[in-house]
């Protein structure tokens, strides 16, 4: 249930608009009742109520009408239809216009409490999805690299300021930070962006394979090699070249690479002939290249010919910030991609990212929100769907056991335990913000944006007394 969650009771027998009212009211939403049509649209149309429940039968505007006139005039409205026995046809037209589902009359109030409360939880969700959407409006970004952390922000000045200047660099980083977009947007802020980008990722090939693909060879240099082919320097002349993984090299072309570094030319395999190459060299890698220049597992004078301009990429877990903005960012990238426009994302997950290492980085948590997506049904992504891994994080789950000092109560059931902190949480932010106001409810609900009848039922419900207001914390 979403305290103070506006509903709008539309029927023209009293005795049902009046117990459907007084059920809503008792658990703590904000309900009126009208008993027309034409009583309920100027209502609905200056305060954009997120629900409306309405007869399908009555006197001038009918439910189905109502609803045609809802959909047009404030389309985030949910509709709900009430139907008697032998008007289902109608109740299942109006679910074709747009209803969110319908009622038959005698209905259960048990299904009346869980509807609105399906419905209250999907607007709750789909404004914390629309305000997250909105930070990512407000925040940098650079191709795939989305970011509010200070240290991503400088390194996109960096960026900037490396990108026009025609020297090689280095971009460090774990796995999965993105170094090759990185790379990407130095060359696309280059003046070579028109030029080809070409990645050799060194992990994956043999060392004799790898010479041949960097520099090329000509006709029998090797068995098989029956004409001449262009290594990807040559591919990348007038361009750029990135060397994925550059620590991963070995000693013998670490030595022809520096020629390249140093003379700008490849002698092609088979050949003794050199070829002269403009080609602009970014490297990454995920090893300390430093350490491995110590240990004598790297040229030292190459890492200085690479190295003119080190760019460090920070691992997730060091700007959690990013990780919120970065889940909804994936997640408007795969709702395009398979289709699920309105799908939205529980808010209890964004908790549980939060507080998980993410050893993959960024792409393990773009993998995650990809599986999310595909696996989501009835139009909410919901924490069942996460990994063991991320449920442990949310339970609070630790190598030492539970957590037993953030104030949750593990030894219980979540929806019990959930309702106590959500109820203390409350009650304090009440008691605090009647303090402020000095008891005055008025001034308190303006303060709480809610209604002054909303927060006296919460006031209620939650046992808050004069006492609680004057005395100290």
């Amino acid at each position: 249930m979403i305290e103070g969650f506006e509903v709008l009771i539309v029927d023209d027998d009293a005795s049902i608009r009046k117990r459907c009212v007084q059920l809503l009211n008792k658990k703590g939403y904000d309900v009126e009742g009208v008993s027309s049509g034409n009583a309920a649209l100027p209502i609905v149309k200056n305060r954009q109520t997120p629900l409306v429940i309405t007869d399908i039968r009555m006197a001038g505007i009918n439910g189905i009408e109502l609803l045609e006139k809802i959909r047009s005039e404030s389309p985030e409205t949910e509709v709900v239809m009430i139907t008697g026995y032998g008007t289902v046809e109608s109740a299942v037209k109006a679910i074709k216009l747009g209803a969110y589902d319908y009622l038959t009359k005698p209905f259960d109030m048990d299904k009346l409490l869980k509807v609105v409360e399906n419905v209250a939880t999907k607007f709750s969700l789909r404004e914390e999805n629309r305000q997250l959407r909105k930070k990512l409006d407000d925040y940098a970004e650079i191709g795939d690299i989305v970011s509010a952390s200070s240290a991503m922000h400088d390194l996109f000045k960096l960026i900037d300021k490396v990108a026009p200047i025609d020297c090689n660099v280095l971009v460090e980083g774990e796995s999965g930070t993105g170094k090759n977009l990185i790379a990407k947007q130095i060359h696309k802020k280059s003046p070579r962006a028109g030029k080809s980008f070409i990645i050799v990722d060194c992990a994956s090939l043999s060392e004799t394979l790898l010479e041949s693909e960097l520099f090329g060879y000509v006709k029998g240099a090797f068995t098989g090699a029956y004409t001449d082919k262009d290594g990807y320097f040559k591919v990348a002349h007038r361009g750029t070249i990135l060397l994925d993984e550059i620590g991963e090299l070995s000693p013998a072309l670490q030595g022809k690479l520096l020629r390249i570094a140093q003379d700008h030319e490849i002698i092609p395999v088979g050949s003794t002939r050199p070829i002269p190459i403009d080609a602009r060299i970014l490297a990454a890698t995920n090893k300390d290249l430093e350490a491995l220049v110590r240990e004598g597992k790297f040229r030292e004078d190459l890492y200085f010919r690479l190295n003119v301009v080190k760019i460090s990429v920070p691992p997730l877990r060091n700007r959690r910030e990013d990780i919120p903005l970065l889940t909804h960012y994936f997640l408007d990238k795969f709702k395009k991609k398979y289709q699920k426009d309105k799908l939205v994302l529980n808010a209890r997950i964004i908790a549980s990212l939060n507080a998980y290492d993410w050893p993959g980085n960024v792409r393990e948590l773009e993998n995650l929100v990809q599986q999310l997506v595909i696996v989501a049904d009835n139009g909410i992504i919901d924490p069942e769907a996460i990994p063991a891994v991320l449920k442990n994080v949310m339970a609070g789950n630790t190598a030492d056991g539970p957590g037993k000092d953030d104030g949750i109560l593990y030894d219980m059931n979540f929806q019990d335990a959930r309702k106590i902190c959500l109820d203390n949480f409350s009650r304090n932010y009440c008691i605090r913000s009647l303090r402020t106001n000095r008891g005055n409810v008025s001034a308190t609900a303006r303060d709480m944006n809610i209604r002054r009848s909303s927060l006296q039922r919460l006031m209620k419900r939650l046992g808050i007394r004069g006492s609680d207001i004057i005395s100290d914390e």
